[in-house]
């Protein structure tokens, strides 16, 4: 197959070249040719600048790579291609694959990688003495060990997708698949700490275009998106970035209909896909999931009403550079999702205006274990012997008061107190906050669940399953405020100084 004397498509978004690095993409290309497939002009040209040569350390001068691709572009062969590429030339290297779950990854780590890698002259390079019996050189199928090892002692693995992901030994490489599919940046953040210490590491995340779940990988594009622009705009000897940015996509004006759009935008078109094969799918798909696989646009994101209306909470919020939003000593609270996967830290403090300031000081995956020893930090610069807890961050009750808190554990009916209060500060312009991007997402993704004919409710998740303790913590922090500072209270007279946290933390 090929073009027909077409030009090659051209990338919406792509690092260049630079001129004076060497490159170790011709090996890299190599390797891809070995394993049964010769590189496409694109694949070839992203091998060249992935791994251009830091001289300062001889490693890749790129520590990671973004690369947005359409479907059918041939990812894959280039995940299999660079995993493989450090595995047969960096003696016991430890690289990492992930995709939406742990059973694909594994199931992708045997159909995509193994068995082209199993069937091709470099196959000499696999470990016999792993999958005897199996008759399986190099592989190991044994249940949450998949792995597939090589004669210098290298070792591919399979990461799950949860909040304890990738922490462990060194990691020369990290591959985080169909990253649409990931809510939130865990695995990655959990990849990193192993691979600070490795001149050569590098971490690729690859993607189609995502959807409006897709929160993790929308922030990375973004990210890169901002930071290349920035970095072409300096002169080539001023340029800095360590992150490598790929994007195959329509122009948003392009029209979807005509294949000389395909034909600029999919880099595969011509060599292992079909003009005929994509306009069939053009005729079969949903135009949304067309427009999504072979143009690489993200749907429209359909917004739902905010659970307070996010003008009203926009009126509520004051400038985070103010020098002080804040007065007198905080009072704190801590939520736990139901899955015990994320907790939030929360505060609540005196306004200057308004009535109440409420803050998400701290949120993060995993376990809430860090939830005590984080507020005993907070209250040693803050003050604050108060904590509110709800439902499964009452489990905290324990460590807070053998640190010294007081702690108060809120029943059901204060849950459906609080939610309602907070929302009434809110549409009364009476609660403060700085915009707080955790909080700001969690009211975003909440709803309403009533629990009485009356009106009473409590915050939900929605449809999309987003967390929501900021808001929850935030909600306590407020209630356990007013608990303790009835509306005659006086402000003057109990300042013991204030200030934004977030400044500070």
């Amino acid at each position: 197959m090929s073009r027909g004397g077409r030009p090659e498509a051209v990338p919406l978004w792509a690092t260049p070249r630079h001129p004076t690095r060497e490159t170790l993409g011709g090996r890299v290309a190599r390797v891809q040719g070995k394993l049964g497939q010769t590189p496409m002009p694109w694949q070839r040209d992203l091998y060249d600048v992935a791994f251009e040569i830091d001289p300062a350390t001889g490693g890749p001068w790129y520590r990671e790579v973004v690369l947005l691709v359409l479907r059918q572009a041939g990812k894959t062969t280039i995940v299999r291609t660079v995993l493989t590429d450090t595995c047969l030339f960096v003696p016991d290297a430890k690289v990492r694959y992930t995709a939406q779950n742990r059973l694909m990854a594994s199931q992708r780590l045997e159909d995509d990688f193994y068995k082209p890698l199993a069937r091709s002259p470099l196959a000499a390079f696999l470990d016999l003495r792993v999958g005897r019996r199996a008759k399986l050189p190099g592989w190991s199928a044994k249940t949450g060990q998949e792995h597939i090892a090589f004669s210098n002692g290298s070792k591919w693995s399979v990461d799950a997708v949860k909040a304890t992901s990738g922490h462990g030994p060194s990691l020369n490489k990290g591959a985080i698949d169909e990253a649409f599919a990931h809510a939130d940046g865990r695995v990655e953040q959990s990849m990193r700490p192993g691979m600070i210490t490795i001149p050569d590491a590098q971490l690729w995340v690859t993607s189609a275009a995502g959807d409006a779940s897709s929160h993790y990988l929308r922030k990375k594009v973004t990210a890169a998106r901002d930071r290349l622009q920035s970095e072409l705009a300096r002169p080539l000897h001023e340029r800095r970035s360590r992150t490598l940015f790929l994007e195959y996509a329509a122009p948003k004006d392009a029209d979807r209909e005509d294949p000389e759009t395909w034909w600029r935008t999919h880099p595969a078109l011509g060599y292992t896909i079909t003009e005929a094969a994509i306009a069939a799918d053009f005729e079969g798909m949903e135009a949304e999931d067309f427009d999504r696989a072979y143009l690489g646009w993200w749907p429209e994101r359909k917004v739902a009403a905010w659970v307070i209306p996010q003008a009203t909470w926009n009126d509520n919020a004051v400038a985070p550079d103010t020098i002080s939003v804040w007065q007198g000593e905080p009072v704190w609270a801590i939520d736990v999702a139901p899955e015990r996967d994320v907790a939030s830290i929360a505060m609540a403090g005196t306004a200057l205006e308004g009535r109440v300031f409420v803050d998400c000081i701290e949120r993060r995956p995993g376990a809430p274990v860090w939830c005590v020893d984080r507020l005993v930090e907070l209250r040693s610069r803050w003050g604050g012997q108060h904590v509110g807890l709800i439902d499964s961050a009452r489990s905290l009750a324990p460590d807070l008061e053998a640190a010294g808190f007081v702690v108060r554990r809120l029943s059901a009916q204060d849950r459906m107190d609080a939610c309602g209060a907070f929302y009434d500060d809110a549409m009364d312009e009476r609660l403060r906050h700085v915009h707080d991007e955790d909080l700001d997402d969690a009211l975003s993704a909440a709803t309403k669940r009533m629990l009485t004919q009356e009106g009473g409710f409590v915050w939900a998740r929605g449809r999309s399953l987003r967390d929501i303790t900021p808001l929850y913590a935030a909600t306590v922090a407020r209630f356990l405020w007013v608990e303790r500072h009835p509306d005659d209270y006086d402000v003057d007279a109990s300042l013991y100084g204030g200030g934004d946290l977030d400044d500070d933390l």
